[in-house]
C-alpha cells in the first residue's frame, strides 16, 4: 500500500469524494481506511432514521412517516448506534423520530449520544422532544441553531443547561424573530452574557447587559438581529459605560437586520462605532423615510467606507401592489449618494418601496467610484406608473467600461429613444465580457432590435434579460404588455446578434492572418 494511504487525512479526502455507497465498500475493505470512510460516511445527519436502522430490525416501524418502538429498548440494542454515532460532526433535529427522543433519555446506556458533535440544529414542535438536547451533544460543540418557542417556563429553564455544558459555543442561533415571552427573554439574555467565544449571534433584539458583554468580545465577527436597541436611555448608559474602556466590537465584520428601521440602525452603528465592516444585510419596514436612508447610509460611509464591500438594505413588502402611487416617497439621488463612498463594494442592494430617480450622471459616478462592483441591484419594489426612467442605454456604458466584473444588474432604464447611430460600437467599442444577467424590472421599450443590438455589443456573454414578473408588475403602467414582449425578443435577439458579431471577428482574425 501506498505509504500516502497511512496518513488519515490524505484517506479522507479521498474519501470526501466518493458517493456513499463506495464509501460504505470503502469502509469494509481495510481497518485502516475505516475511520476516514466512516467519519464522512456519517459526518452530516440531517435526522435519526439511519443510526435508528443500525438497531435490531424488530425494535422500530414507520407508522404515518414517524418511526416507533414496537418493542421495549434493550442496553445492547444500542450497541451498533454508539459506534456509529461518534463520527457525526452534524445533526439536524427533525419530527420523523417521535417517541424516540423520550426512549434516549430513558435507555441510553452512554451520555452524550454524539460525543464529537461540533454543529448541532434543534428546532422540535414540542416539549417532549426538546429536553434531549441534553443528551444529544457533548463539550466540543461550537455550533447551534435552537428554537425556543413553546413552553414559556419549560424552555427557559433548559437555557441554564446550555451556557453550562456549552460554555466555548461559538455560532448561536436562536430561530426565532423576537419571544413574547418575557421569562425566555431573561433567560437568552442570561446565556448570551456566559459565553466568552461567540463568533456569531442570532437573536431577536438586546438588552442592555448583553450588548455590553458582546461589545467586549474579541472574536464576535457576525451579530444578526431582529431588532436594534433603539431606547434612548439604553444607548446613553451604553455610550457612558464604554467610553472609557475603549474600542468596542472590534471584531464585528457583518451586522444583518430583519425588522429594524433604518433610523434605529443608524442610531445604534453610531454607538458601537463599527470600523472595519464588510457586510450590511438589511430588511426594513415601510413606509421608507428619505432623510433615514440618507443618514444609514452616510453613517456607514463614516464607518466603514474602506472595508464595505457588501451593502444590502431591502424595504418590506416591497413587491406588493397596495403601496400607494406616490412619487414623492421614491429615494433621491442625494439620498444614496453616499455610496460613491465605498470604493472596494462589490455588491449593492438597494430596493425601496418606491424606487430612486437616479439619472446617468449618478450610474457614471457610481461606476468611477465603485470599480470592483459585481452585483448592483437598485430597482424598485412597486414603479409608479406616473415616473419615466431617467437612465438611459447610453448610461450603461461607463459600467462596462469602469466595472469589468460586474456579473448581474437590475435597474430601470428608458429603452424608448435608441440612437441607431451608436447601436454597432457604443462608446467607441467598449466591452464588458463579464455581465450575463440583465434585469429591467419594469422598463419601457419601443425597438427590440435597437436595444438587442447595443447591448449585445458592450455585454457579448450576456445571457439572460428578464423582466418583472407578471404578477408582481404595476398594471398601470402604460403599453406594459407589449414591453414584456419586446424584452423578450430583444433577450432573444442578444444571443443571436452577440454569436454573429463572434463569428465575424474569427472570420476577420483568419483572414488577417
Amino acid at each position: 500500500m501506498h505509504r500516502g494511504l497511512g496518513i488519515p487525512e490524505v484517506v479522507e479526502l479521498i474519501c470526501g469524494m466518493a458517493e456513499f455507497p463506495t464509501l460504505a465498500a470503502f469502509a469494509r475493505t481495510c481497518q485502516a481506511f475505516q475511520p476516514p470512510a466512516l467519519s464522512v460516511l456519517w459526518r452530516d445527519q440531517s435526522d435519526m432514521l439511519h443510526l435508528l436502522q443500525c438497531m435490531p430490525s424488530d425494535l422500530w416501524e414507520v407508522v404515518e412517516e414517524r418511526l416507533r418502538f414496537r418493542r421495549a429498548v434493550c442496553p445492547s440494542d444500542w450497541a451498533r448506534v454508539l459506534f456509529y454515532a461518534v463520527y457525526v460532526k452534524s445533526f439536524i433535529q427533525t419530527d420523523r423520530a417521535g417517541e424516540v427522543y423520550a426512549a434516549i433519555n430513558l435507555t441510553l446506556p452512554k451520555f452524550p449520544l454524539f460525543p464529537n458533535l461540533r454543529h448541532l440544529t434543534w428546532r422540535p414542535r414540542d416539549d417532549v422532544t426538546f429536553p434531549s438536547i441534553r443528551i444529544i451533544a457533548g463539550d466540543k460543540l461550537r455550533s447551534l441553531t435552537v428554537c425556543v418557542d413553546g413552553s414559556e417556563p419549560f424552555r427557559a429553564s433548559l437555557l441554564p443547561f446550555l451556557t453550562t455544558f456549552h460554555p466555548k459555543l461559538t455560532h448561536v442561533e436562536f430561530d426565532l424573530i423576537l419571544t413574547d415571552s418575557p421569562m425566555t427573554e431573561v433567560a437568552i439574555h442570561s446565556a448570551i452574557c456566559s459565553w466568552n467565544y461567540l463568533e456569531k449571534l442570532k437573536f431577536g433584539a438586546l438588552n442592555l447587559a448583553s450588548m455590553l458583554h458582546l461589545a467586549r468580545l474579541p472574536n464576535l465577527k457576525c451579530l444578526e438581529l431582529s431588532y436594534f436597541p433603539s431606547d434612548s436611555a439604553t444607548i446613553k448608559v451604553f455610550r457612558d459605560k464604554v467610553a472609557t474602556t475603549g474600542p468596542v466590537f472590534t471584531a464585528l465584520r457583518e451586522i444583518s437586520g430583519s425588522h429594524a428601521s433604518a433610523k434605529d440602525v443608524a442610531l445604534f452603528l453610531d454607538v458601537i462605532d463599527p470600523d472595519a465592516l464588510e457586510r450590511v444585510e438589511l430588511a426594513i419596514p415601510p413606509p421608507p423615510v428619505i432623510e433615514d436612508w440618507q443618514t444609514l447610509i452616510a453613517v456607514l460611509a463614516r464607518k466603514s467606507s474602506k472595508t464595505l464591500t457588501k451593502l444590502s438594505i431591502r424595504e418590506h413588502a416591497a413587491y406588493e401592489h397596495d403601496i400607494p402611487d406616490a412619487l414623492e416617497r421614491m429615494l433621491t439621488t442625494e439620498s444614496v449618494q453616499s455610496l460613491l463612498s465605498f470604493p472596494n463594494l462589490v455588491e449593492v442592494v438597494i430596493v425601496a418601496g418606491h424606487g430612486i430617480e437616479l439619472d446617468d450622471v449618478f450610474l457614471k459616478q457610481l461606476a468611477s467610484a465603485c470599480p470592483r462592483l459585481r452585483k448592483i441591484d437598485l430597482s424598485p419594489g412597486c414603479q409608479s406608473a406616473r415616473y419615466m426612467p431617467q437612465i438611459t442605454l447610453r448610461g450603461l456604458i461607463p459600467l462596462a467600461q469602469h466595472c469589468p466584473d460586474l456579473n448581474s444588474l437590475t435597474i430601470v432604464l428608458n429603452g424608448l429613444d435608441v440612437d441607431p447611430h451608436m447601436v454597432d460600437k457604443p462608446g467607441g467599442g467598449i466591452v464588458n465580457t463579464s455581465l450575463v444577467h440583465l434585469d429591467v424590472v419594469e422598463s419601457p421599450l419601443l425597438s427590440p432590435g435597437a436595444v438587442a443590438s447595443f447591448l449585445s455589443a458592450i455585454f457579448p456573454n450576456l445571457e439572460r434579460i428578464v423582466t418583472r414578473d407578471e404578477a408582481l408588475r404595476n398594471p398601470m403602467i402604460p403599453d406594459w404588455d407589449d414591453s414584456i414582449f419586446g424584452w423578450t425578443m430583444a433577450s432573444a435577439l442578444v444571443k443571436i446578434i452577440s454569436c454573429a458579431r463572434s463569428q465575424e471577428r474569427r472570420l476577420s482574425n483568419i483572414k488577417a492572418g
